[in-house]
């Protein structure tokens, strides 16, 4: 529901700025190829996008592929992406980012019997959820300037801020006793988690772009981020008095680990308006710890290879959308999700002199 309503704040927006501008014949006449790694001065830029991914995989320490109907789980991710970008010059791009994001995990139902009765004595369910909003992102682009258009590297400082709270709310676990019309006691666990890192991290990165004479571009980034400090969350744990749940919250601290992550991409125009793109991306986790089960314990290093494939279409001068389905290729530690992204992006310069008619 709220990438709906955010395309139709965006749209609205852009109806109550359709005034033409002098530099606004930039972007109608600027191929996806063409674009440069910053905005131009002036460029203001929204971006905005939904992903759905079906998580169905996992990758174990050794790197071998799992699959979680196999240990029955079932997993749905839903994640809404917002992000504002300006050009203060040619060469020097501000940007904010957020992103939301929703997740369920369900665990296949367990049945266990203590009597011999058919029906089972219990019957347990356990449901995790992850909500809420991610860190905010505020970073910078420097291009460095070269005397040719075929070539431009950028470098990209930016720092997270964990605003929003990355303790998770207390369980909703239930349990309803057995009756002599229902004889099973049947219990669920209901956890509920956040999103956010809660933790200051800072960003370093570098992209690089080369126009080759074909049509195609070839780009690439990589990016450093780590913490600055450790951080405290809590974790809830309980028991069980008659039919009702008492919950004890304990504090802990955590130290988020150093990560690498990396993309390149190739990007070739089908016709003017409609680009096709190739990518390839990855992050690698390593180092940090967490004390949540009394013991300071390393965590695992995590690492995760995606392909994609997609496209752009240039529907408007100011207007793009962009496409990409997500296949994971390999990985260690990690969840392998299937995810499908779609992505509107908005562009004006609102500071620009209009064009009367």
């Amino acid at each position: 529901m709220r990438f709906p309503i955010l395309l139709a704040w965006i749209l609205a927006t852009g109806l109550t700025l359709n005034a033409q501008t002098l530099r606004d014949s930039i972007l109608v006449n600027e191929r996806k190829i063409d674009r440069p790694l910053t905005l131009h001065k002036g460029q203001l830029q929204f971006n905005t996008g939904y992903e759905i991914s079906v998580i169905s995989k996992e990758y174990n320490n050794t790197g071998s592929s799992i699959s979680l109907a196999d240990k029955g789980i079932a997993s749905i991710l839903h994640k809404y992406y917002f992000e504002l970008n300006y050009g203060l010059l040619d060469y020097i791009q501000t940007l904010v980012a957020i992103n939301y994001a929703r997740r369920g995990q369900r665990h296949e139902t367990l049945y266990l019997w203590t009597t011999s009765y058919e029906a089972p004595d219990y019957e347990v369910t356990c449901f995790e959820e992850y909500t809420g909003f991610e860190d905010i992102y505020l970073g910078g682009v420097f291009k460095i300037p070269f005397e040719t258009d075929r070539i431009e590297i950028t470098l990209s400082p930016g720092i997270s801020l964990p605003l929003f709270s990355n303790k998770p709310d207390k369980p909703e676990n239930s349990i309803v006793l057995p009756t002599e019309e229902h004889p099973t006691t049947d219990i669920l666990y209901h956890n509920h988690q956040r999103m956010g890192n809660g933790s200051l991290a800072v960003k370093a990165g570098t992209s690089f772009l080369l126009r080759l004479p074909w049509n195609i571009n070839v780009s690439a980034r990589v990016n450093y981020s780590g913490p600055i400090s450790e951080s405290k969350s809590i974790r809830w744990v309980h028991q069980l008095d008659g039919s009702d749940f008492i919950y004890d919250d304990i504090p802990y601290n955590y130290l988020l680990g150093n990560t690498w992550d990396y993309k390149a991409d190739l990007t070739f125009p089908v016709i003017s308006w409609f680009s096709a793109i190739i990518s390839w991306s990855g992050r690698h986790t390593s180092e940090g710890w967490s004390e949540k089960t009394g013991y300071r314990i390393k965590n695992p290093d995590v690492r995760l290879s995606v392909l994609s494939a997609g496209y752009e279409i240039i529907a408007s001068g100011r207007l793009w959308i962009n496409e990409y389905v997500n296949i994971p290729i390999s990985g260690k530690n990690q969840l392998a999700p299937f995810s499908i992204y779609l992505g509107v992006c908005y562009n004006l310069f609102p500071f620009e002199k209009r064009i009367k008619y």
